[in-house]
């Protein structure tokens, strides 16, 4: 049977791009197709809502009590087509104790063939939660260590993460903190911010954007989709660009479960 035209241009399409770009686009297809098999197979009871997976802007609200999320997603340069992020994340709030979230991401970077893996536990408090204003105040802390290196240690930050919600369908997100990193063996301490804003345009879609930085360090924003489906598992499509040196701009698919 003769190929249909469209069959045509997509194979001549992919057959001309580079062959780092065609390695790419297969990466994010292969993820977006594991992502949409995971979908397939879960059963949907609660939604997932809230801010986080890759994006850096931290909102002021914790896990209800006896409620965890896991967060996987994958980051692409776009020029750099040799960088790549996979990370998954696991956090929870026990009902022994419903004012705190405990948590942990594991992250593998891969960039000019070089790998490297980093564990990172997490801890994030409510200071405040007060519906009746729409504000939610919360304390974040986080540790890195890079396994397999001399050096395991890799830095902390700390994090007041305030939430605002004039109307129920806009949340807008403030970071303030403190961040202490070893960059190439020296120790650097520096002042982070962040700001974003979630927009619920339907029931199923929710639209994001962030713009954050650290004094003298990196100055980003990130942007994107978060759809719902059904109530339990969100997708994430993510494009962003680094707004200091070489800007250098990244896509990010990722997905998000609650339990």
């Amino acid at each position: 049977m003769p190929k249909h035209p469209s069959h045509r241009r997509t194979r001549s399409f992919t057959h001309d791009l580079p062959p780092a770009k065609r390695r790419m686009l297969r990466r994010n297809l292969m993820f977006v197709g594991m992502t949409l098999t995971a979908i397939a197979g879960l059963s949907l009871i609660s939604k997932a809502n809230a801010a986080g997976g890759a994006y850096v802007v931290d909102d002021g609200a914790i896990n209800a009590p006896g409620e965890c999320n896991v967060d996987l997603w994958n980051q692409s340069g776009r020029h750099n087509h040799s960088a790549n992020n996979l990370v998954l994340s696991q956090a929870c709030t026990f009902k022994g104790l419903p004012g705190i979230q405990l948590g942990a991401a594991i992250e593998h970077g891969r960039d000019d063939g070089d790998g490297e893996t980093q564990v990172s536990p997490q801890l994030k408090a409510q200071l405040l939660n007060r519906e009746d204003l729409g504000l939610q105040l919360a304390l974040a802390a986080n540790a890195h260590v890079t396994i397999n290196r001399a050096h395991a240690f890799d830095g902390a930050d700390l994090s007041l993460p305030l939430t605002y919600t004039p109307i129920q369908t806009l949340r807008l997100n403030l970071n303030a903190g403190w961040a202490h990193a070893y960059d190439e063996g020296e120790q650097n301490h520096r002042w982070t911010w962040g700001t974003g804003v979630e927009y619920d345009l339907a029931d199923a879609l929710t639209l994001i954007a962030e713009r954050f930085g650290q004094r003298g360090g990196q100055q980003a924003w990130q942007a994107g989709p978060r759809l719902h489906i059904g109530e339990r598992l969100d997708l994430d499509l993510v494009v962003g660009r680094d707004l200091t040196q070489d800007r250098d701009q990244w896509l990010t698919t990722g997905v998000t479960l609650r339990f």
